[in-house]
């Protein structure tokens, strides 16, 4: 997986960098990530002030996540909260359809006896 974190106009900390990359690394597990683009954003006039963006390149529609807080670290930990959301829908999207499908091929195998 290849990690960019832009800052922006913030002050990024070593803290906030390991945070991020060790949450999208846990993802990794889940769902395979090619490319990992987090942007950090300061807008000084806006409230909430601070802004985090997240786009992972993964195999299918790439996922996307933007969040905002009064603080830097709560809205990344929004947007990859999201992201995780995103990815265990994905889950469960394909579950139900592994799910579908074994019932279906059952009931075809059944039919074909009678």
């Amino acid at each position: 997986m290849k990690l960019n974190i832009q800052p922006g106009n913030t002050r990024s900390s070593a803290a906030l960098s390991f945070l991020i990359e060790s949450r999208l690394i846990a993802l990794a597990d889940r769902q395979r990530i090619e490319e990992a683009a987090v942007r950090l954003a300061d807008h000084r006039e806006g409230s909430p002030r601070y802004q985090a963006s997240i786009q992972l390149r993964v195999p299918g529609p790439d996922l996307h996540a933007v969040a905002c807080d009064h603080t830097l670290r709560n809205a990344v930990q929004k947007a990859l909260d999201a992201i995780e959301g995103q990815i265990a829908a994905r889950e469960g999207r394909r579950r139900a359809r592994r799910r579908s499908q074994l019932q279906l091929s059952s009931a075809a195998r059944t039919a074909r006896g009678w």
